[in-house]
């Protein structure tokens, strides 16, 4: 074991004990916290008119109030940052009737915030998700594979991880200003993919800087237009190859086939400054070849388990022709700090002006809004550091696959299915 090595291991070690630690006394306070609020919940829903109250006179003329008919709690889930828990509604209580008290229901735990949620498959229920702080100031989930095509690689702000869903949305645009913290989210991207066995392609055309510190583990780096048009050539090679291993097992995605037993690695194609892509740096309008090429692909690979993650800054119509249409393509939005509504509109365009407006403010690096579908949700990636990223690029370097080993392991993997 060399010297390189034995440091990646002790960075990852004193990475990992720290933020067990701090993770450890994170949920003992939350406990606490938990178990006082557990404490004052009779007298809460008493003064707050959740529960019934009964005035008895007792002796001597005094006065006596008489709680009962309190909402009861249950199903606790507790993390470092807060916890949730089911309540189950008296006759007549409905969604409006929490919302109104969770500010005093805040105070009176005295924890960040309060939101009460309706549960809809569970008629008479509802959830209380309490955060004792916030998530997004010190992020500790650490970037990693959910399931397969399911990415973690932050959190968002009720304290649930930040998962990129590549099986719902094959393709990603991350968009942001410089400084909002692209490169960050990107770094917790390939952490996440880094463990696996999936192929790894990077097109940095800002001179392959962000690239380097992953070099060892990536299939392909290219850092100039032609390597990325040469680049396109050989991942629309590889998903007509997988169509055909596709149409032979009479499925339709590389899911199905797995559930077969014949398993194709996905393959991440992550384009760093698309913006570097799409201008003609040499007057040859190799730009609008690169275009082309790179819209096919968001059109075609989807059910081969190929994956685009684009990010820059803006990517608008004055870029190309070709833009508007690839960029219809990609579902996967996250829209980082940005300077202008206009590019806001371009990534969250399905969510009202208002929220569009918020990515304007987004103080913190790393932050940004995520699109689900008709909601939105703030959320904050990972941080890790240059050592950390080597670590993880020297640590699963013997993962790397080339394109020749790509596509006969999918060939053989086709001929021999696995039992």
């Amino acid at each position: 074991m060399n010297a390189e090595t034995v440091r990646a291991l002790l960075v990852r070690l004193g990475a990992w004990i720290t933020r067990r630690s701090v993770d450890g006394w994170r949920t003992l306070r939350t406990l606490l916290a938990l178990v006082r609020l557990g404490l004052l919940w009779r007298s809460f829903c008493g003064n707050t008119g959740l529960a019934l109250q009964r005035l008895h006179t007792a002796e001597h003329g005094r006065m006596r109030v008489e709680v009962f008919a309190v909402p009861r709690l249950d199903r606790y889930t507790i993390s470092p940052h807060g916890w949730s828990m089911r309540v189950r509604l008296r006759p007549g209580q409905h969604l409006d009737d929490y919302s109104a008290v969770c500010t005093p229901l805040r105070h009176t735990a005295r924890v960040q915030s309060v939101k009460a949620l309706e549960l809809r498959d569970q008629p008479g229920f509802l959830e209380l998700r309490i955060l004792r702080r916030d998530p997004l100031t010190r992020v500790t989930e650490r970037p990693r594979e959910q399931a397969p095509g399911r990415l973690i690689c932050g959190s968002t702000d009720n304290g649930d991880p930040l998962v990129l869903d590549f099986a719902e949305h094959p393709h990603y645009l991350i968009s942001g200003a410089t400084g909002s913290g692209k490169s960050m989210l990107l770094s917790g991207l390939q952490a996440a993919i880094a463990p696996t066995d999936a192929a790894m392609v990077c097109w940095d055309l800002k001179f392959g800087i962000e690239a380097e510190a992953w070099r060892e583990r990536y299939t392909e780096v290219c850092i100039r237009q032609d390597d990325v048009l040469a680049s396109c050539g050989r991942v629309l090679a590889l998903a007509e190859q997988r169509a055909g291993i596709l149409r032979d097992l009479g499925v339709r995605n590389v899911a199905e086939a797995d559930a077969l037993g014949v398993h194709l690695r996905r393959v991440y194609v992550l384009i760093d400054e698309v913006a570097e892509i799409a201008l003609d740096h040499d007057g040859e309008r190799t730009a609008d070849r690169v275009l082309r090429e790179l819209l096919r692909i968001v059109q075609l690979v989807r059910a081969m388990g190929i994956h685009v993650i684009l990010c820059g800054q803006r990517f608008g119509s004055d870029l190309g022709k070709s833009v508007t249409s690839i960029r219809a393509q990609v579902s996967g939005r996250v829209c980082l700090q940005v300077n202008d509504v206009q590019t806001a509109e371009m990534v969250l365009g399905g969510l009202d002006a208002e929220v569009q407006k918020r990515a304007l403010s987004l103080h913190r690096p790393g932050m940004g809004i995520v699109h689900a579908g008709q909601d939105w949700h703030y959320a904050r990636c990972s941080y890790l550091t240059t050592a950390e990223v080597r670590a993880l690029a020297t640590a699963h370097a013997d993962r790397r696959v080339s394109w020749d080993e790509l596509s006969t392991a999918d060939i053989a993997a086709a001929k021999e299915p696995a039992r």
